[in-house]
């Protein structure tokens, strides 16, 4: 089901607020080289933030020749050939969980403030609305303002703050702020 929903609505073309045309799709393994480079060209501050250790080219490579859409869904935003936004759907198929997904969003920096990750969430927003989610959440350490910010734009709501929660991969420790996006109230307000 979720395949047929992915090939009937992808590879979608997203317009940036700057003009700018990037292609919207879900990774494919081929992306490898491509992804590898996204992450080697991000810059070390923002490394602190991300969960795993991605400038390593084995930890792409495992991702690319694993896809599972069913359990994690990456969309790309693909300009020309680059990756320049990366925007997962992580599920789990059974447990008490699994009526909810989790997003995690990466874009590139020079392409950051156009437009590309409120694009990809929002398509991650319909797809989970598509396969009957929930709700979906969004984690981020407390110093991720910015990225906060947009996540409340785009409806998403703080429910938590776990003090001295996570660590990044410093080792140093930060507070986990949650956040919810409850698509049912988004079902609502597409019906009226």
């Amino acid at each position: 089901m979720l395949e047929d929903m992915l090939e009937e609505n992808f590879p979608k073309p997203a317009k940036l607020e700057d003009g700018t045309r990037a292609i919207l799709r879900p990774l494919i393994p081929q992306d490898e080289q491509a992804l590898v480079d996204f992450f080697k060209s991000m810059p070390e501050e923002d490394m602190i933030y991300l969960r795993d250790e991605v400038k390593d080219p084995q930890v792409v490579k495992h991702w690319c020749q694993t896809l599972d859409y069913e359990v994690t869904l990456p969309l790309i935003a693909d300009l020309e050939g680059k990756i320049i936004g990366d925007a997962t759907l992580h599920q789990e198929k059974r447990g008490w969980k699994s009526h909810i997904g989790s997003i995690r969003v990466v874009i590139h920096p020079q392409f950051r403030g156009r437009g590309i990750g409120r694009a990809l969430v929002g398509e991650l927003i319909q797809l989970a609305l598509d396969i009957g989610l929930v709700k979906l959440d969004a984690e981020f350490m407390a110093e991720q303002t910015r990225q906060i910010a947009i996540f409340e734009k785009m409806g998403f709501v703080q429910m938590a703050t776990l003090p001295q929660h996570v660590q990044d991969l410093k080792g140093e420790s930060h507070d986990l702020v949650i956040m919810v996006y409850d698509l049912r109230a988004t079902e609502h307000y597409a019906a009226d």
